[in-house]
């Protein structure tokens, strides 16, 4: 496997949860895990990528995505394979569920990265999400 960074954001540490269990089935991997509060700089060294945020307001990134968003516009993803991990509550906040996936969905295609890993809708309960092309989700919707 190529050189992974697994990059995320986390408000109330139920991202960072996910993220460890990310790195419980990566074990073996050659991988990093970066925390997108201590910045984004590095994000150009690694070979693939996994992005994981939550998703707040009226779907939109964690803040600390907030905040390193316009630089990572900025980055050149070419050749980059990135998955995309976007958590949210269905029930609660069905009316713009996993929001935060379609930002990082349209930043690494802006940067001329490769989205991989769309996922089924099928069995979601959600009013409305800007996170689904061709009826699948940009990424995996926890």
């Amino acid at each position: 496997m190529k050189k992974l960074g697994v990059f995320y954001g986390t408000t109330s540490g139920i991202t960072a949860g996910i993220v460890d269990e990310i790195e419980f089935y990566l074990r073996g991997e050659e991988y990093d895990v970066c925390n997108v509060a201590d910045g984004i700089s590095n994000i150009e060294d690694y070979e693939n990528l996994i992005l994981v945020s939550p998703t707040y307001g009226v779907g939109e990134l964690q803040t600390d995505w907030e905040n390193v968003y316009s630089e990572l516009l900025n980055k050149n993803l070419k050749g980059k394979k990135v998955a995309i991990v976007g958590v949210g509550n269905q029930l609660a906040f069905g009316e713009s569920y996993v929001g935060a996936m379609r930002k990082l969905y349209d930043a690494v295609i802006k940067c001329n990265g490769e989205v991989i890993g769309f996922t089924s809708t099928e069995g979601y309960r959600y009013e409305e999400t800007e996170s689904v092309i061709d009826n699948k989700f940009v990424g995996l919707a926890l």
